[in-house]
């Protein structure tokens, strides 16, 4: 059952591709963990960061404005990074020269792949009460 779902998620990004979503990617979290998404245009500028549960998915566009259109030619290959951190900040994977209209899974970048058992949120300072 869970491979039939993921035949159909992987069926729609195909789709999804072909109707000529050249200015966006397809982040989809195939690991076991919560997410963070970064993505980096080519000269390292941050563009989007975004969640996603584990076994979520998501279209991110480059321009909201230009959503399901396709990007100028004439502007040259645009490709993007994308880093994935576990929830504590943890690096968990990298993709470099993530061409728009691509599916970028997780467990395929490169990196550990391993989030911490238990993240430790540091910035929250609990002291037990007397």
């Amino acid at each position: 059952m869970r491979k039939q779902g993921i035949f159909f998620f992987s069926l729609f990004l195909f789709c999804c591709q072909i109707v000529g979503w050249t200015n966006s990617i397809n982040l989809f979290n195939n690991s076991d963990n919560r997410l963070q998404a970064v993505i980096l245009s080519a000269d390292g500028k941050v563009l989007s960061e975004i969640v996603l549960n584990p076994r979520d998915a998501m279209t991110w566009s480059d321009s909201s404005d230009d959503f399901g259109l396709e990007t100028n030619q004439s502007s040259g290959n645009v490709s993007y990074t994308v880093n994935w951190y576990c929830m504590a900040g943890q690096l968990f994977g990298t993709c470099d020269n993530v061409m728009p209209g691509s599916v970028v899974l997780s467990m395929s970048c490169q990196g550990d792949q391993q989030c911490p058992d238990n993240p430790v949120d540091e910035s929250i300072n609990i002291t037990p009460s007397q």
